[in-house]
């Protein structure tokens, strides 16, 4: 069995970025930043400026890796967010569609999708949904007002862009 690697200290993490050639502009920013991004995350983002497994190419910095990791986060902020929009949209288009055609209760029926569609898979997929968010009010509403007949536009709110 392999040996866990020993933890290192977060100037010992700065100490083997500098010896892979990262200039360090300021010990401050680098350990304020080591405090609050793991190292083995931040590491990632030195990838593109290796020119072997020890070594990154001349002029690389830590402030310039923390412009390309802001960038990184801030895109994929703005992504997020987007992509929630997208998945809210989507998740209504299906739910009035598919309860306006075959009515509220119709995702019960395996006949009211296409042949390909496994219908068990998508029943339990949903019952493990409703049993997660148990503690969530509309789930517990339904559960005992309509003994867990969920309509197709409430179990939507479960659903994730995956599902």
């Amino acid at each position: 069995m392999a040996k866990a690697k020993l933890p290192a200290t977060i100037d010992q993490q700065i100490s083997k970025l500098k010896e892979r050639g990262c200039e360090i502009e300021s010990m401050e920013y680098a350990r304020e930043t080591l405090k609050y991004i793991n190292y083995f995350r931040l590491v990632n983002y030195f990838e593109p400026f290796e020119i072997s497994k020890k070594r990154y190419e001349e002029g690389t910095s830590f402030n310039k890796i923390m412009q390309v990791y802001e960038f990184d986060r801030k895109l994929r902020s703005i992504l997020l967010a987007a992509l929630e929009e997208v998945e809210i949209a989507l998740r209504a288009a299906i739910s009035n569609y598919h309860a306006l055609k075959y009515g509220a209760l119709g995702y019960l029926n395996a006949s009211n999708f296409d042949f390909r569609h496994n219908h068990n898979a998508f029943m339990s997929k949903i019952r493990h949904l409703v049993e997660q968010n148990e503690d969530r009010e509309f789930v517990r509403h339904y559960n005992r007002k309509y003994q867990g007949d969920f309509p197709l536009w409430v179990v939507m709110e479960l659903f994730s862009f995956g599902t």
